[in-house]
């Protein structure tokens, strides 16, 4: 199960509405939906992608937690197993934070993670991001 910590659900609450004004604003229809997925490649072997978006490509599944409905692709479930989301802010801004206890290593950006120890990760990279509109 993924553990939506209630700084992160207070964020994702606040991409939600704003998502949700603008696709009124633009008569795009679809009730915005928080999805998380893990893209191959990054500073690692995965990096996290956390969007918001109206319409899903692909097979997922519905998680629930501290009133944010989240999806996940199907697929992917088996590598997000008892993650944790956090959110905080610092000199440099805001961010969501991933705790994945199946990571064995996680490189310095926090958004990309290795399932083996052997291969190296970046340890000072801003390559990887997550897109807060």
């Amino acid at each position: 199960m993924v553990e939506i910590r209630p700084a992160a659900a207070q964020e994702l609450t606040r991409l939600l509405h704003r998502h949700s004004t603008q696709a009124a604003n633009q008569a795009t229809g679809g009730t915005p939906i928080v999805q998380l997925a893990l893209e191959p490649g990054g500073c690692a072997d995965w990096t996290y992608r956390l969007t918001v978006a109206a319409d899903l490509d692909q097979p997922t599944t519905a998680v629930a937690h501290n009133g944010i409905d989240l999806v996940i692709p199907t697929a992917q479930l088996d590598l997000l197993k008892d993650l944790v989301i956090d959110y905080s802010e610092d000199l440099m801004g805001g961010g969501f934070r991933f705790i994945n206890p199946l990571a064995q290593r996680t490189c310095g950006c926090g958004n990309a993670f290795a399932l083996s120890a052997d291969r190296p990760v970046a340890q000072d990279c801003t390559a990887a991001h997550l897109p807060t509109p």
